[in-house]
């Protein structure tokens, strides 16, 4: 014969103890902290390919452009020191560029991805010996390792 016991014993609750509960809260905590610095490193990673997108795109509208106008690029922008100058004649610059290279470069009048204008410095044809200087571009932003600057290339010296 099968006999049940009748008593029901009623000591023992459901639910878990307050260390319990302590260990799953620290748990998480480690996670979501691993979690947000692994996170800001993949967004600094994007940024840096984003500017060195960016840079050889303008490189390649730069060497366009001087090709297409037959001009040095200092003749083609107008201006003989982009960078030096202020946010109207870095954007007019931009305009000039992607105007004689009929590519669409716009989006780097917002400058590179950490919120400053692109470098470009108009060298070529500058001052007494036209070949005295190389034009160049990179980036505002100091410091931001793994950023790769295109050389560019004479249009009318030899390189």
């Amino acid at each position: 014969m099968n006999y049940k016991n009748p008593i029901i014993r009623l000591d023992r609750q459901k639910g878990f103890t307050i260390v319990e509960l302590l260990v799953v809260i620290v748990v998480i905590g480690i996670l979501a902290a691993i979690t947000v610095v692994s996170y800001s490193g993949i967004q600094e990673r994007s940024r840096i390919a984003r500017a060195n997108d960016e840079l050889r795109l303008l490189n390649q509208a730069i060497n366009v452009a001087r090709i297409n106008e037959d001009k040095t690029l200092i003749l083609v922008t107008g201006s003989n020191c982009t960078r030096c100058f202020n946010q109207a004649t870095y954007e007019l610059s931009i305009d000039r560029i992607a105007a004689a290279s009929g590519m669409n470069i716009s989006a780097l009048k917002k400058g590179d991805p950490w919120g400053n204008k692109y470098s470009i410095d108009e060298n070529e044809g500058e001052g007494a010996s036209p070949c005295s200087g190389r034009d160049s571009i990179g980036l505002t932003t100091p410091g931001k390792v793994g950023v790769y600057i295109p050389t560019v290339n004479f249009y009318q010296c030899a390189n």
